[in-house]
Formats: C-alpha cells, structure tokens, sequence
C-alpha cells in the first residue's frame, strides 16, 4: 500500500499563492523531462497578441499538480461524508494513498509537447496531408503520444526518489491508468483500484479536471483578461466521488452504472457551470483570436515548409533539428533522448532567426514566412465559414482520411491548392467540446444520484444545462492569405462553399 503525502514542497505562483506538491515530488520537478517544459510556451503565438502570455507549459504542470492535491483532499472528505455507509471511508482511503501519483501524473501530464505546443501539431498535419513526407508518417498527430512514450522513465524516477504504485505493480504502470484510462489496456489490481483509477482519470482528463481549471486561470491572468476566471477554490470543495458501489441485478450483485464516477454536490451546480461558461469565451475570445491563429497558422505552415524542405527531419536523418520518434523514446535510445532534451521553442526559434538572417539556406516560401513571425506581419486576409458539418468533414479528412466519396474531390482540391500556394492557409477551428456523460449530481437531502441517463426531474434537467454549456462550441473554417493573393484565397473560398452546397443536396437526396 502507498504511503499518503508526507511532506509539502512549497512553490511560490502567481495563480494560486502556493503550489504544494509532495515532497517525494521534488527530484522529477528537477528533472530534464519537466525543465524542459520551461523552454515551451502554454499558449503558441498567442503572446503575439497578448503580450503577457509568455508563460509556459512549467508553469501550468505546477500548477495542475496542486490542482490534483487539492481536488483529491476534499473529493476524499466529501465521498467519506456522503458513502459512509456504502464503503465510502474505505474508497476515500484509497483514493488518499493515491496523492503522490496523482500529482505525478498532473505534473507529467504534457511532457509530451513539442515546440509551441499545438501549433506544432498543425505542422506535422499538414506536413503529413499537403507535402506527403513520407517520414513523417512516423509521427504522431497529437502531443499525447509521446507523453506516454515517457511513462516508463518518468516511473523509474518516482520510484527512485521512494514514490510507490497504488494500483499496479509499477509506478509507470499506475500513470497509464491515470493518464490513458481504458485505453492504457493496464490492469489494475483490483476492482478498487480500478475504481479509484478510473476517477482519477475523470479529474484530469475528464472535462471537469485539474488540467483545464488550472490552464483557464493561468491564460486569463497571462492574458489581462477575465473571461476565464471562476473560482476553482469553490470548485474543488463541491466534487465527490461514488465508490465501487452494487446493486441487484437479473444475475445477482452487480456494479452500479453510477459507480466509480466523479460527482457534483447539488449546491455546486452553478460553479460547474461558471467554469464551462469560462472555457467557453476563453476559447472564443482569447485561444481563437483571428490574429492569434493567423501567427499559429503561419508557424504550422513553416512547420510544414521547413520538413518538405528537409530542414526539420526524423531520426537522425541530418536535418538542422531531428525529432525522435515516441518509439525512439519508449526505447530509451540515448540520441532519441538528447535530440527531444533540446527540442524546445529556443532551438526551433533560433533556426528560423539563421533563416531570416540568410544563415541557413531555404526556399523562398520559408524565407518569407520566417520575415512574417519575426518582423509580425501576419495575414491581413482572413475569412472565416461557420459551419459544423463542413468543419467535420474537413477536420475527419485531415485526421482521419475519411471524407465520403462526393466530398473527396473537393478535399483534395483544397489540400492541393495549398500544395502549390505555401502561404494560402485553410485551418479548421473550434472550442474545446468535453463530455460530461460521467458526471452525475449528487442530492443531499434524498441521497439521490442523478446522471445523464436519468429520465426524472430535478437533477436530470441540471444535467442537461451543464451537458448543453458543455457542447457549447464554435465550429470554423478559416482562410489566411497575404495580400496580393486574393485571387487564390477566393478560390480556397470557393471550393469550401462548393462543398458546403453539395453537402446539404447529399442530405436531401
């Protein structure tokens, strides 16, 4: 059995006053795995528009990690209060002995980022989908991939500095059911470690989780704005947790549907639906700025540019940054290793400062993108198309490669265009959509459990408020041109509105 969290490290933030984290915590704190977070920006190109935001992806990981200390004391206390007599005091233990892997697994959560965060994916996408590099195949269209692919170096670190699993026999092990949930393909002891993990992976990757309550306060305050500010401090005192619970079924005992789930006090109703109303404008108004995308949408495209060209390459293929893939990682190859150690904004900055400067030779497409980051020029022409079937289509073609068959041409005319046109850019958009389908309402005064699957009154129509706000989403298109280039822009324009009418006849037919 783990030990509970002996020890406090304190850290002086200008978030939460203190983030605390266990002591044991200290030596992966310390670690190149989390310094390197220190030298990638939370926010892209973000800070382009908001001058403040320079944070970085160190900062949030603290930041989250004191999220999941505090969340887990009080999510304990109330499940002990409210499950006493449903073998809640026991779960509430477990869930305790969890504190140091939990914080852990908050605080290695985005290890896996590359260099300005998202932007960077957009790069491999695109990368992958207009200029078909074959090497780039190898990559991952998403930063958790290669978090995982550090689990098991993360895990022989805890265990070094003393840190013990709790639902598996490896510290690794434990941070995959945290972190992966079901998809970790990871079993757990026990039905009550699964339980407990299963909750734990709800509050840090769940919708309602330590990872975006700390993300939204921190862009706000970085940002010198308020549209994701609520109070977490009331947050964190309203959630609890149901325990492995039974009841009778056709065949005798068996689990509750509404067990092993993260709940809602009836009195915290309406700070859940503060903090969705935050992630919301905070999307809308600061993460999807025009001008803050314009400048993403320019560093994925060099992103892109600079991998045709040869100057970005995989496994140590001798271009002036290589990128290890997360095979390459999990392996533990000592280059692989190295070339991620020093893959971080800086490195990445300073190759297209050489490029700017002509002391790197590259295509004129790269040249001119490089003068637009660093002398901030960004597209002054922008069109944006509120759709969400034309979104879905584009977005599963680039992701997925699956469009039906009447949208493919069009699709691939857009792609291709881009392939000639380098600085012609079609981006698709949209607010951070989560899924509140585990959370259920907890009534105080009956003792009742209501979820979305519930039929009844009350708090079945809270639910439905809170699932409503939590859809709440703005689905785009956009088109990022320079000027002089209208003329390719309306026809990227046009090959969208072609698309959009062909999908409505498809319905109809």
């Amino acid at each position: 059995m783990a030990r509970l969290c002996t020890g406090v490290k304190s850290f002086k933030d200008p978030v939460h006053g203190y983030v605390d984290l266990c002591a044991r915590l200290t030596p992966i704190v310390d670690s190149w795995v989390m310094q390197r977070l220190r030298g990638i920006k939370q926010t892209a190109f973000a800070h382009m528009v908001y001058h403040g935001m320079e944070h970085s992806r160190f900062n949030h990981s603290l930041g989250a990690a004191h999220l999941a200390g505090e969340v887990l004391n009080f999510i304990s206390a109330n499940t002990r209060l409210y499950f006493k007599s449903v073998g809640g005091g026991e779960f509430a233990n477990t869930l305790l002995n969890s504190s140091e892997v939990f914080q852990l697994a908050a605080l290695v959560h985005d290890v896996g980022h590359l260099p300005f965060s998202h932007a960077s994916e957009v790069g491999i996408m695109e990368a992958k989908l207009i200029y078909r590099i074959p090497d780039f195949e190898k990559l991952p269209f998403r930063h958790e991939a290669y978090t995982y692919s550090l689990l098991r170096l993360v895990g022989r670190l805890a265990e070094e500095a003393g840190i013990e699993p709790v639902f598996t026999k490896s510290v690794s092990d434990d941070l995959r059911l945290i972190l992966q949930g079901s998809g970790s393909k990871t079993m757990a002891l026990d039905y009550g470690s699964e339980c407990a993990a299963n909750v734990l992976h709800q509050l840090i990757a769940g919708g309602l989780d330590v990872d975006r309550m700390d993300y939204l306060i921190r862009d706000s305050l970085y940002a010198g704005v308020r549209y994701g500010i609520f109070d977490v401090d009331r947050l964190v005192r309203v959630l609890l947790a149901s325990p492995l619970l039974l009841e009778k079924g056709n065949r005798g005992a068996e689990v509750s549907r509404k067990a092993c789930q993260v709940m809602v006090i009836d009195k915290g109703v309406s700070i859940v639906e503060a903090f969705l109303l935050a992630r919301f404008y905070m999307f809308s108004e600061v993460y999807l700025h025009r001008v803050v995308e314009a400048y993403n949408s320019i560093y994925g495209r060099l992103f892109s540019i600079l991998a045709r060209d040869g100057l970005l390459s995989i496994e140590k293929n001798s271009g002036e940054i290589d990128i290890p893939t997360p095979q390459s990682i999990a392996e533990e190859k000592q280059w692989a290793l190295e070339e991620w150690r020093s893959l971080d904004d800086l490195a990445v900055m300073q190759l297209i400062r050489r490029i700017y400067l002509g002391k790197t030779k590259a295509s004129q497409e790269a040249k001119t993108l490089t003068s637009m980051l660093i002398e901030r020029r960004h597209p002054r022409l922008y069109k944006v198309i509120e759709d969400k079937k034309l979104w879905g289509l584009y977005i599963s073609y680039l992701y997925e490669g699956y469009a039906p068959e009447w949208a493919k041409p069009f699709l691939d005319e857009l792609l291709e265009l881009q392939n000639r046109h380098p600085l012609l850019m079609v981006r698709p958009l949209r607010v951070d959509v989560i899924s509140l389908d585990r959370l259920g309402v907890y009534h105080r005064a009956t003792g009742e459990i209501t979820t979305f699957s519930s039929t009844g009154e009350g708090g079945g129509q809270e639910l439905r408020r809170l699932q409503k706000l939590a859809e709440l989403s703005l689905y785009r298109v956009v088109v990022f041109a320079r000027q002089g280039e209208e003329e390719i822009a309306q026809k990227a324009i046009n090959i969208l509105l072609d698309l959009q009418k062909e999908g409505t006849r498809s319905e109809r037919a």
